[in-house]
């Protein structure tokens, strides 16, 4: 086999390598040290530019690996600051995108036939599909609370129905008491206030989420009753996963997509 077929091999090993380690952060603290990046980052650069030399500079690969790093960077930049990212999670597109910008030249024959040249796009999309797939069991559990005959929007029946329906499938109700101890990575949804009577008003904040210890420090201490929160899902292992599909199966969601439209 040619030095190119194991140059692409370490670059493989490499992502998995740094995505793995970012993940097991994520998972434990929801914080990546800026160590994985500035170590992950030169070395996939310096790989990348040894594939495009070994490969005599294919103007093809050297435009389609350019557009890659850049629209990659483009969209991890504009969810980051969206809120819809968080900063690990657009370092480790990024980084990946500088790693390993296009798919790699190998005799593996993907099940889906049909696939993006630029991977760290393919992991995105895999990515956001497998975080999605959550939805159900949020949307499960909240018609739980209904049918066991809660009032899951108690004390929000002023918010609109579109808020109301968007709160339902993307986030759920956990007690206060259950946030107040520490031991969970929740994103709440609500913000508290007081009326100029000192009555206490809530309202479902869902565009842009405030992260559990700053938000638990709003919530008036004698409040006792349930929170709608969303989770603090730990998206370097959707990334990660995202990842290994793209390479083992391909884009599912492009494949979706030219399925449907053909």
């Amino acid at each position: 086999m040619s030095a190119l077929y194991w140059l692409n091999v370490l670059r493989l090993l490499l992502c998995l390598f740094f995505l793995s380690l970012a993940s097991l952060y994520d998972i434990k603290t929801r914080e990546v040290p800026d160590r994985v990046w500035i170590i992950f980052a030169p070395a996939g650069s310096v790989l990348t530019l040894l594939s495009l030399i070994l490969s005599k500079w294919n103007h093809q690969n050297l435009i389609i690996s350019a557009l890659s790093i850049v629209l990659t960077a483009c969209m991890a930049l504009i969810l980051f600051y969206l809120g819809m990212f968080g900063g690990a999670d657009a370092k480790a597109l990024m980084c990946l995108a500088i790693a390993m910008p296009t798919y790699p030249k190998t005799n593996f024959k993907f099940p889906i036939k049909i696939v993006l040249p630029m991977l760290p796009i393919s992991v995105l999309n895999n990515a956001i599909l497998l975080a999605s797939s959550l939805v159900l069991v949020m949307v499960s559990k909240n018609l739980l609370d209904v049918i066991i005959g809660e009032e899951i929007f108690e004390g929000l029946e002023a918010e609109k129905l579109v808020t109301k329906i968007f709160a339902f499938i993307t986030g759920f109700r956990v007690d206060v008491k259950k946030l107040r101890d520490g031991r969970h990575h929740y994103i709440v949804m609500e913000e508290f206030s007081r009326k100029e009577n000192g009555m206490l008003m809530r309202r479902l904040k869902l565009l842009k989420p405030i992260g559990l210890e700053e938000e638990i420090m709003n919530i008036p201490e004698e409040f006792n009753g349930k929170v709608w929160v969303t989770m603090g899902l730990p998206f370097l292992v959707f990334i990660t996963l995202g990842f290994l599909i793209a390479i083992f199966v391909g884009d599912i969601i492009f494949w979706l997509v030219t399925m449907i439209f053909g």
